[in-house]
């Protein structure tokens, strides 16, 4: 609740933001590049991608599927709770991590059938709740869960247990090098005039850096290399791009309205931005540079992923309920 206040206030802000003025961006119409469109349950949230990218999740209001990229068909379908707010795949692909707005408890889901799931009890605040997104290691040892209640669990997926790292913010998103040595957290403190990026250590929750970025920062993802941060922001409605060497934001670029879903290409050469309110998906340069194209969707963009490849881009939708698959290289027009 706090942090839906919080962003209705930045929102009303938003005039008033200041950010770097981009190069023109083309604009293509609603079908440019569209692959398929997958129907699925009502209001699909959250995706994931499989490291192979054989395989797209998608959560639903109860339901998570398993879409088979090569025939963009459903191949699977479990029963989640309800809002999903945090979904993941182990490096290994061989399990679905997620996590409900109203629970403690980290579902862990077999990917081939997503049938006969474990779960890892979370630590708990006076009342279950307040997690969200997830980030796994790239050893598949651990896997990070935010909470806006000024933690983040690291949960051990070998023994099944799990551990509270207080922090000063109240985080939205994570990320971890690819070392697994740092643990970086996007998220508000006190009204998030200015969002904040904190680099901790992730045996002791010590805070190595903090970095400014746009006002109430949502989703939060890294270069492939791990030398740029980027992170949505909502009272901007902005994408920073930070260098994590220099320790600030190099850019900050112009997106859509509620920008909700995020994801970098493996080639580090674009990021993907699905804006929920305005319905459009913003391609920018990753080195921060200009947007290259806005493409208006029908329907409520919510997430969006990229395969490994780089050729596909999957993003959720509601009104209709899909998602969505594009190619990628009739996004833009020239780079």
């Amino acid at each position: 609740m706090r942090m839906l206040a919080c962003t209705l206030l930045l929102a009303s802000l938003a005039a008033c933001a200041t950010m770097q003025t981009a190069p023109p961006a083309s604009t293509s119409p609603p079908s440019a590049g569209v692959v398929a469109s997958v129907p699925i349950g009502r209001g699909p949230t959250l995706l994931a991608i499989s490291p192979d990218g054989a395989t797209v999740y998608a959560a639903s209001v109860g339901k998570l599927f398993a879409i088979r990229t090569a025939t963009n068909a459903v191949a699977a379908t479990a029963s989640i709770d309800p809002y999903t707010t945090g979904l993941a795949v182990t490096p290994d692909g061989a399990s679905v991590l997620s996590i409900a707005m109203s629970s403690s408890t980290l579902k862990v889901l077999p990917a081939g059938t997503l049938s006969n799931p474990t779960t890892i009890a979370l630590p708990q605040n006076l009342y279950p709740g307040g997690y969200g997104q997830i980030a796994v290691a790239a050893d598949g040892r651990s896997a990070w869960i935010v909470n806006e209640a000024l933690w983040v669990a690291a949960a051990d997926l070998g023994t099944a247990t799990a551990r509270r790292i207080q922090l000063d913010l109240r985080p939205r998103d994570a990320a971890l090098s690819r070392d697994g040595r740092t643990v970086y957290l996007a998220g508000c403190k006190e009204y998030c005039t200015t969002g904040t990026i904190e680099a901790i250590d992730p045996a002791s929750g010590d805070v190595r850096a903090t970095l400014a970025v746009g006002p109430a920062p949502y989703r939060l993802a890294l270069s492939p290399d791990g030398r740029r941060a980027y992170t949505t922001d909502l009272g901007g409605p902005t994408l920073s791009v930070v260098d994590l060497s220099g320790g600030a934001a190099t850019a900050t670029l112009p997106v859509g309205t509620e920008p909700t879903g995020l994801a970098v290409s493996p080639d580090g050469a674009r990021v993907y931005v699905a804006a929920k309110q305005s319905s459009t998906l913003t391609i920018a340069r990753g080195d921060g540079s200009a947007v290259l194209a806005t493409v208006p969707l029908t329907g409520l963009p919510r997430d969006v992923v990229v395969s490994p490849d780089g050729q596909r881009a999957y993003v959720s939708t509601s009104a209709p309920d899909a998602v969505v698959v594009f190619d990628t290289g009739r996004l833009v027009a020239s780079e």
